[in-house]
Order: C-alpha cells, then structure tokens, then sequence
C-alpha cells in the first residue's frame, strides 16, 4: 500500500493553490503541539480543526514521516503560534469550496466509532413483529 500521507501532502498543496484555502481535522494526542494555545477540552474530545490559506502560516514543511511543522496563526487577532502535527492524528484533509473530503479510515476516534455502531443497532428492526404465525 503507498503511503497515504504523500496523498494527503498532494491533496493538501492541490486544494491550497486551486481554492487558496484547505482545512485539516486532527485529533488530539500527546504528539501533536498546538504552541502555548494547546487543546481546549472540547477539542480534545471532537478533534481540532485548522484553516491554511496564505495569509495564516509561515514556514510550512511536511517531514518525512508525513508530519507537519509550521508557525500558525490563530484567532482574529492572527496570534502567531509554534505547531507540530503529528502524522497519526491527521484525520482528514477537505475542502468546503472544492467539495471534497478524504478521510484516513485507519484513524478513528474509539468514542465516535462506538457511539456510531449504537447508531446502527438502533436502526434495527426485529423481523419477529412481521412474521405470519400459523393457526
């Protein structure tokens, strides 16, 4: 199998220059840094999402293992902070304009992917109420 962050790093530049602007969903762990801002506890749960167009980053590099380092900027006022992504907890890679989204199946969060399959056994309907019973 290639290695899907090289799809993500040419998906992410191809959505940057066509559409100027390129979302990313990481979810938290002790790897990724997001400078002194950190995670709110909100984002910790639901996963952090961040905006790159060419005003709001500097020094942007994707390392060989797939992460990324870059000086980010944060809120109205554009707060300039140190962030290292770490690889594994890139989720996603979308964009609102272009109309896609591509997501890395192999990282799920335990609490999304269990709150989905209680989603799915509500969906389920027991056949016994529609049965014919014999007289």
């Amino acid at each position: 199998m290639k290695n899907q962050v090289k799809y993500l790093q040419n998906i992410f530049y191809d959505l940057l220059n066509d559409y100027e602007r390129v979302f990313l969903l990481v979810k938290y762990s002790e790897r990724t840094i997001i400078g002194s801002r950190d995670f709110t506890d909100e984002e910790k749960e639901k996963g952090l999402i961040l905006v790159f167009n060419s005003r709001n980053h500097k020094n942007l590099q994707w390392t060989e293992d797939g992460s990324i380092v870059a000086a980010l900027g944060f809120g109205v006022s554009n707060k300039i902070e140190n962030c290292f992504i770490y690889h594994g907890d890139i989720v996603s890679v979308f964009s609102p304009e272009a109309m896609v989204k591509f997501d890395r199946w192999d990282v799920s969060d335990v609490k999304e992917s269990s709150e989905k399959e209680k989603s799915e056994e509500e969906k389920i309907i027991s056949l016994d109420d529609f049965r014919k019973t014999k007289t």
